[in-house]
Parts: C-alpha cells; sequence; structure tokens
C-alpha cells in the first residue's frame, strides 16, 4: 500500500512539474488549438494533448475569439425576404438582408439563431461544414490572431511606469541634481529610496522622463579612439631581477594576500606636477599624493612621508609588497623599499612592460580621478587638501563590484583604525558626492 501511495505521490508530482514550467501557450500550442477546434475536439482532449489544464484551454480561447460579420443579417425570414429600400434610401439597388442596417428600420425583422452555435458548449464556428451560406455572425478561434493579441499584451505589459505623477516628479527632484553632480545611476539607486529598479531608472533618463537626459550621463557618448604611440617610443629597459611579474605571480601562489598597486596619473603635458596613486584591490580604497616633479626621488621622499605618517609597523602591515609598472620614476628599487630607519620596508614588484592591465584596477579608478580633473589640466593649481577631498568623494562612491557599499565602508571593516584616522579619510554623505569639475572649482576672487 505504501509503495502505491509513493508511485501516486511522484506521479502527481511529475505532473505538477511539467505543467508548471512553460505555462504560456506558444504559436505552435495555438496553432495545435486551432486544428482541433476544426477537428471539432473537446476542450478536455485539447487539454490532455497540449498537457495543460483545462481552464488554460478554455481561457485561451475566450480571451481570443474572433468575431466575423462577413453577412449580419441574422432575420428569421432572410432567405424568403425581397424588400428594398426599407431605410428610404431610393438609390440602393441591393435587397436589405445583405445590408447590416436593415434591421433598425424593418417592422418585420425577427432575430433568429443558429442551431449549431446554440447547442456547442464552445460557440465557436470552427469546424462548421457551412461557412459560407451561414447568414450569422460567425465565431472563430484563429491562432495567428491569438499570437499577435499575446504578443501585444506581453510587450505593453513593460512599457511606462507605474508611477504618479507626484511619485514621478519627486524621482526627478531627487535624481537629475545627482547625475549632474556626477553620480552613476547605481549609486543613486544604492544611496536614495526611490521604489524603481536600476534598469527603469535608466529607461526614464532614455525616454525623457527627467530633467537628466542621457547626455548628462558619464559613459553615454561614445568614447574617442584611442591614440596609437610613435614609431620611435621606447619603453626603459631595467633590470629587475627577483621583481618582475612573474615573481610576483609565483609569490601570489603560495600568499594570496592584497598587494596594493601604485601609479602616478600625470597633468598637462607642459607643467610638472603629477600625483602618486596607492590602490587597494580588495576594498577599491585609494590614495593619491601630490608630487612636485615625476621622479624617482619625489617617488622615494612620497614613500617615506607616508610612512611617518602612518609609522614604521603600520606602514609594513598595509604595504608589505606593492606592485607598479615601469615608469622611470619608478626606478629607484632600494630607495622605495629601504624604510625611513634604514631598515626594509617593503618589497616592490613591477608589471611587464606596456602591460598596465596587470594592476587594472589602479588603472580602472584613475578614471574618477579624471571625472574631476579632466585629462590635460595642470595639477599645480590644486594643493593636497584639494587631492584629499577629491579622494574623499571617490573613496565614498557606491561600487557595483562592492555589492552596493563604497571603498570607505570596506576599509573600516578591514584595515587598523588607524590607518583611517591618521590619513585623515573621511566619508562623504551619499548625495553630497560632486565628481566633476565643480568639487575643486575656485571661488571667484572678484565676488
Amino acid at each position: 500500500m505504501a509503495s502505491i501511495v509513493s508511485a501516486l505521490f511522484v506521479h502527481g508530482k511529475d505532473r505538477m512539474n511539467r505543467t508548471s514550467v512553460n505555462k504560456h501557450l506558444t504559436e505552435d500550442d495555438r496553432t495545435r488549438i486551432e486544428t482541433l477546434l476544426n477537428e471539432q475536439m473537446s476542450i478536455r482532449y485539447i487539454a490532455e494533448r497540449l498537457d495543460k489544464s483545462p481552464s488554460t484551454i478554455s481561457r485561451e480561447i475566450k480571451l481570443h475569439t474572433l468575431e466575423s460579420k462577413t453577412c449580419s443579417c441574422d432575420c428569421i425570414y432572410f432567405y424568403d425576404c425581397k424588400n428594398m429600400n426599407v431605410c428610404g434610401s431610393r438609390n440602393c439597388k441591393k435587397l436589405c438582408r445583405n445590408c447590416s442596417k436593415a434591421k433598425k428600420y424593418c417592422s418585420d425583422y425577427s432575430k433568429s439563431y443558429c442551431d449549431r452555435l446554440e447547442d456547442s458548449k464552445l460557440k465557436l464556428c470552427n469546424g462548421c461544414s457551412k461557412p459560407y451560406n451561414c447568414h450569422f455572425s460567425k465565431y472563430y478561434y484563429k491562432a495567428a490572431k491569438a499570437q499577435r493579441e499575446y504578443r501585444d499584451t506581453l510587450v505593453n505589459s513593460r512599457n511606462g511606469y507605474d508611477l504618479t505623477a507626484e511619485q514621478l516628479m519627486a524621482i526627478d527632484e531627487t535624481v537629475s541634481p545627482l547625475i549632474k553632480n556626477g553620480q552613476s545611476v547605481y549609486h543613486i539607486v544604492q544611496t536614495n529610496n526611490l521604489h524603481i529598479s536600476e534598469s527603469t531608472l535608466r529607461r526614464m533618463i532614455n525616454s525623457c522622463e527627467l530633467e537628466a537626459r542621457n547626455i548628462d550621463l558619464r559613459n553615454a557618448v561614445k568614447r574617442r579612439q584611442r591614440q596609437k604611440r610613435p614609431k620611435d617610443y621606447k619603453t626603459m629597459k631595467v633590470i629587475k631581477d627577483g621583481h618582475k611579474y612573474e615573481d610576483y605571480l609565483k609569490f601570489k601562489e603560495d600568499n594570496p594576500i592584497e598587494i596594493p598597486q601604485m601609479d602616478c596619473v600625470e597633468g598637462s603635458k607642459d607643467t610638472k606636477a603629477v600625483l602618486l596613486t596607492l590602490f587597494f584591490p580588495i576594498t577599491r580604497l585609494q590614495l593619491a599624493f601630490m608630487l612636485e616633479e615625476q621622479t624617482s626621488e619625489n617617488v622615494v621622499a612620497c614613500i617615506d612621508m607616508l610612512e611617518e605618517i602612518l609609522g614604521t609597523e603600520l606602514f609594513k602591515e598595509m604595504f608589505p609588497y606593492i606592485i607598479t609598472d615601469n615608469g622611470h620614476e619608478f626606478a629607484d628599487i632600494d630607495g622605495m623599499q629601504r624604510s625611513i630607519n634604514g631598515e626594509k620596508r617593503c618589497f616592490i614588484y613591477f608589471c611587464e612592460p606596456n602591460h598596465p592591465e596587470e594592476k587594472g584596477g589602479c588603472e580602472k579608478n584613475h578614471e574618477f580621478i579624471r571625472y574631476v580633473i579632466k585629462k590635460g589640466t595642470s595639477l599645480e593649481p590644486f594643493s593636497q587638501a584639494d587631492i584629499n577631498l577629491m579622494m574623499d568623494h571617490i573613496n565614498s562612491y557606491k561600487r557595483k563590484e562592492l555589492h552596493g557599499r563604497s571603498p570607505y565602508e570596506l576599509a573600516k571593516l578591514m584595515y587598523p583604525e588607524d590607518f583611517i584616522s591618521l590619513l585623515g579619510l573621511e566619508e562623504i554623505a551619499p548625495n553630497d558626492i560632486i565628481l566633476t569639475p565643480k568639487l575643486l572649482k575656485k571661488p571667484d576672487p572678484s565676488n
């Protein structure tokens, strides 16, 4: 008895799984419905053939039944009627039984019904043997029409927005100023209770529902083609045994730890000031320091200053290893690795020449700096306080790759508290973040 119950349970579960998958009828299903209706099959038979419930087939037929009025005179005297001009028009020369308007004026009109249609449970003319000699209104299920109506309903259900005018206005007042401050759609959705998804907000912007337009989005405009390096370009060839990228990969195999990435961000070509950046790949936290000139002496001096701020022990904890590129400013390996007290403070690895993607996180994060300081802009007018303010805005910015958190939030969870406080890192409120040049725009002294 138990085996029989178990078998029935499995059979019922399998049937439930079959009917729960692909609940929507396909175009092939509708064609089969029309064919079986033309063969005078019942709803239950059709449902079994299509492995659907009878209620599904019944709803489909009722929803997509087409009424055809090729000859709409349903008078009981249709075949015997010879009346003409019952409407009063003397120019009409056809019999009134062939006119759909005649029954409004004819005093002899008496409605009749199709016996076959009345006796049918489906109330359909599919499969009728006398469709062309019938003077009644006809009702058909047509697969092609049903499929078109289904597609129209499916598409229209995804158009528009389920919002009132007041809700749309509130979203516009919140979103548009933030977009014009350089914030991304993802960051705005993560930090504001908008009750809409990121994709919905993007569609609203693309369809001009908000004051902000597609052109205001940072990456909406097609980027320029990357310029090619001149043929006489030569990379700096320096022997760095033990510090090469292949040594870095071998070290990472046995030591899966976070290794900061170091690089320089240049200003305009006719000025010397640059930014030295240090990037933490896991948290996406990035630090930036002003250098008067892009030289190895200034790089070593900046690292020495960072060690003095943090203390030697904390510096070693946060920067035990650093990977950078082959720029001439990173040529003094011993100076970068040597502590201010003479001992060793870190170990430097180098990417392969012309392969910046090997420290791609740092390169990618430079995009945020370029949002505020455009490429080709001189860095000399900015102070270290300006750079710190810019990096606070960047590090407080929500990231999709961090699952809606900011680098600052993760840094507080993962790094020592002294590291955050000694560097003076501050979190910016989400809606106060500005990632456009106006963040560092100097006030006009004349005003």
